[in-house]
């Protein structure tokens, strides 16, 4: 058994930087995934519809590419980036506020060797 001590603060910056890193790496992976699953399901949508009007055709296509041009970007840019951002103020947050109740509380026991 190794020697149990208190954590008394975390490093606001550091803590907060890997977190929001792991959260933007997971919304990335998550994004590629849900695109996929959306991507499927759109492309069966449409060939259902096309299935019952041959002139919307070219409408339903042009309008399913876009969806799929835009998803792309919302799903696997712009979500893994706000996912960072917000995700290391949250846990900036959580930091401080660790910070400021630990001493009052008491902190989190770990084992160490």
């Amino acid at each position: 058994m190794g020697e149990v001590k208190k954590l008394k603060s975390l490093p606001v910056f550091d803590f907060s930087l890997i977190i929001a890193v792991i959260w933007a790496v997971i919304s990335f992976i998550l994004g590629i995934i849900y695109f996929i699953v959306g991507y499927a399901a759109l492309h069966q949508a449409s060939t259902f519809i096309i299935s019952l009007n041959n002139n919307t055709t070219a409408v339903v296509n042009s309008v399913a590419s876009s969806i799929s041009t835009m998803g792309a970007l919302y799903l696997i840019v712009i979500w893994p980036i706000m996912t960072f951002f917000l995700t290391f103020i949250g846990a900036a947050i959580v930091a401080l506020l660790y910070n400021y109740l630990a001493p009052r509380v008491g902190g989190i026991k770990l084992e160490l060797e």
